[in-house]
């Protein structure tokens, strides 16, 4: 009923499709046809072979996995015909001229023969020991020796291609299943095989060696690990193994935008190939297709936009990362990604089994599209619904998890925990969102005419800070700076982050952050996603403090523990298992105390670490830093609020400094409107308007520091104000200025002196 039903849909479809048909052969009814979709501009071949449901095929997606033996194109050309088809032509089937091997797309996919009326006894031997009496395949594995006894049958046999694909694909299927037993029995003995060795420039655990095997002799496999597990690297390994087993030579990374690069990063540190991300323009776009490469890496966006030119590329293997991106079957995304085409496939996912049936199904559709059956038999068979179609949950999945075997790995945590590392960090970019850029923009344009100067006052010194924290806080959140907008991927990825972790399994998680409306942005993100939390900040009493440590330690319902830096300090934080840095602080110090708060002695869990940084900003450039040079922050920086020591760093060092950690390697060119010193060298007077000028910009950047900031800024601008304004004994308001350094209050009172001695000694020529 079920199957009739779906008939019925489909010849609907094509009544209502209004499809363009065109005869591409010479038979009026029994011939190739080529259908149009004008709706969609999609267009489908179509071979009729006779007037009852399985008689016909069609290239299109729906054919192949529905199982029905026909779709809405074949109906839509079948509803033509039967208009001027006489009723005894439409009895009869397409004449058998000579045999072919064709592929029968019914429940399961079979190789069958067609037998013209006439054939050599040889033909027919082959026929009885390969095909029962329907011609259908019944010879097992025996696809190879069906290849080579074709050859030498008296007859020319045809073998459609999706006939002769779909045996190579078993045939090899069979092979790498045989070298997989073979490989896991050596490694079983203690024993690595010479084509594992080596596999990428970092030692494999033997958890990853086993991913690695079952990702290339699978080779259309998902690959569902636990988050921290490695699965860039296991995917890395499985390529170089087909590399090497198969000879694969072009692989296809799809990724989210913010994570393209950082595959990019982990190609060129595990491995020696060569590797290309493909971003800019369409005219940029085509210029990088055109050159040679191994790997190439895109994000979800592109394959839309370039799906032929990478279907032209012709991959061999196609990596799709964060796979929930095609969990929506319907969405355009999801459509154009299941038109890219390889050989192998590995779809990586964190949760395959946790989402949502639909969800798990569209996934998996892209590595295997009949492994589930046909959509609306697998809904039927594991949706319970009620009377009125509302979804009341989910049956049989132990078949499900039965069908799935074959393809899918996952590993948990737990699972491998005598094999992992003490401690993993990874570092997780992400993309700036528009809304982000042009605030940026600005206050890098502010900071970049503040280097320029070639001597700083105190005012300059500390707008600087003030710029290079609104960069920071405008990587975190728009939010920090406005207290208006709310756009910030960090805390996109972040959810994401804790999806991933929290459901699929017993881990709990530590987000640090410097700034503490960050942190509750973040809390909010928890919030949503229905966990448990506990907030905690340098503003609380030590009760509080206390109550809080004790119920994430102790309530397995608390997941989530958000805290500042001035908030954890002293915290023993072992109940968790992974540390999520929203901003990764300057000073070395701070972010090895913020990881040991859950990695310390006493934690018996492998712990890891992710630490979010927006690309292309400052904090990259000073990861970059970090990572060569520690110790330069170590000097500058000094405590929670990071705050630059003077007294340590000189004029000169302080500038080197901080342009080193904007990128700006020199001083740029001094404004137009600033005289330069050949002219003031010219006229003394220059000198003069120069220093005043000077004196107004200081006094401009002073009262521009002053307007609306938040709090995380420290109230930086007020309180540079404020420090100028006192009052004297009797009440009334005075402006005091802080002293300078004592140089400059020497050079100040020497100029002084010649002032007054200048205006108090007579001059025969003043009159």
């Amino acid at each position: 009923m079920l199957r009739e039903e779906q008939i019925d849909i489909r010849r609907r479809r094509a009544a209502e499709g209004q499809f363009r048909i065109q005869n591409l052969g010479r038979n009026r009814v029994f011939s190739d046809y080529r259908v149009v979709n004008p709706a969609t501009g999609g267009q489908y071949r179509v071979s009729i072979r006779g007037f009852d449901v399985g008689d016909n095929t069609c290239e299109c997606p729906d054919f192949r996995t529905n199982t029905l033996g026909t779709c809405k194109h074949i109906e839509a050309v079948l509803a033509s015909l039967r208009e001027e088809t006489p009723p005894q032509l439409r009895r009869r089937k397409a004449a058998v001229t000579h045999p072919e091997i064709y592929l029968h797309y019914g429940e399961q996919l079979r190789i069958g023969l067609h037998l013209p009326p006439r054939y050599s006894d040889p033909l027919r031997a082959l026929a009885e020991v390969f095909f029962d009496p329907r011609g259908l395949w019944k010879g097992g594995d025996a696809y190879p020796k069906l290849i080579e006894l074709v050859e030498s049958v008296p007859e020319q046999v045809t073998i459609f291609s999706d006939a002769m694909e779909f045996m190579e694909r078993e045939i090899e299927r069979h092979e790498m299943a045989q070298h997989e037993r073979n490989w896991l029995a050596q490694l079983e003995a203690g024993e690595t095989p010479e084509v594992l060795r080596d596999l990428v420039r970092v030692p494999l655990y033997p958890y990853q060696i086993r991913g690695a095997l079952f990702l290339a002799c699978r080779g259309r496999a998902i690959l569902g690990d636990d988050m921290g597990l490695g699965k860039t690297v296991q995917t890395l390994a499985a390529v170089e193994l087909l590399a090497r087993e198969r000879g694969i030579e072009r692989v296809l990374v799809v990724a989210p935008a913010s994570v393209k690069y950082q595959w990019e990063t982990e190609i060129r540190k595990f491995t020696g190939r060569a590797v290309q991300v493909i971003d800019g323009t369409a005219p940029e776009r085509r210029n990088l297709y055109r050159q040679p490469t191994f790997y190439r890496l895109i994000n979800y966006e592109i394959a839309i936009r370039d799906l032929d030119e990478l279907n032209a590329w012709q991959p061999d293997l196609i990596v799709l990362d964060e796979a929930q991106r095609i969990k929506n079957w319907e969405a355009k995304t999801t459509r154009a990604v299941k038109r890219l085409r390889s050989r192998y496939a590995v779809v990586l996912t964190g949760t395959p089994l946790e989402n949502k049936l639909e969800e798990l199904y569209s996934i998996v559709q892209f590595v295997d599209d009949r492994r589930l059956g046909p959509a609306f038999q697998f809904l039927h068979d594991h949706r319970q619904l009620d009377a009125n179609g509302k979804l009341l949950g989910y049956r049989n999945l132990d078949k499900i998890r039965e069908k799935l075997a074959p393809i899918l790995l996952r590993r948990t945590r737990a699972e491998v925990l005598s094999q992992l590392p003490a401690r993993t960090d990874t570092t997780v970019y992400v993309e700036m969102a528009e809304a982000q850029r042009g605030p940026y923009a600005e206050h890098s344009h502010t900071l970049a005419r503040l280097l320029q100067k070639k001597y700083l006052t105190e005012v300059d010194r500390r707008r600087i800070l003030a710029s290079i924290a609104n960069l920071r806080m405008l990587c975190d959140s728009t939010f920090l700076l406005d207290q208006q907008t709310k756009v910030s991927p960090k805390l996109e990825e972040l959810e994401e982050l804790l999806r991933e972790l929290l459901f699929s399994g017993p881990h709990k998680v530590v987000i640090f952050s410097q700034w503490e409306t960050m942190l509750r942005l973040a809390a909010e993100v928890v919030d949503k996603l229905g966990v448990g939390f506990a907030v905690l900040h340098g503003g609380l009493p030590g009760r509080e403090r206390r109550s809080l440590l004790e119920r994430f330690r102790d309530q397995d319902d608390c997941r989530v523990f958000l805290s500042t830096d001035a908030g954890g300090t002293g915290l023993n934080l072992q109940a968790a298992d992974t540390v999520i840095n929203l901003e990764v602080p300057w000073n070395p110090a701070v972010l090895e105390q913020r990881i040991a708060r859950v990695h310390r002695m006493g934690q018996h869990r492998p712990v890891q670490v992710f630490n979010l940084v927006m690309r292309d900003s400052i904090e990259e450039r000073v990861l970059r830093t970090l990572a060569v040079k520690r110790s330069l922050f170590t000097e500058i920086f000094t405590g929670t609020n990071e705050e630059v020591i003077f007294a340590t760093l000189g004029q000169q060092a302080f500038l080197e400094t901080v342009r080193e950690l904007v990128g700006q390697t020199k001083p740029a060119e001094a404004p137009a409107a600033v005289p330069a010193a050949n002219e003031a060298a010219g006229d003394p007077r220059q000198a003069v308007v120069q220093a005043g000028v000077q004196f107004l910009e200081a006094l401009a950047s002073l009262l521009d520091s002053t307007g609306p900031a938040p709090a995380e800024a420290n109230g930086q601008g007020a309180s540079m104000l404020m420090s100028f304004l006192a009052t004297d004994a009797q009440g009334r308001p005075v402006l005091q200025v802080p002293a300078p350094a004592p140089e400059i209050l020497q050079r100040g009172a020497a100029a002084l002196r010649t002032i007054v001695q200048k205006l108090t000694t007579p001059n025969p020529e003043r009159k």
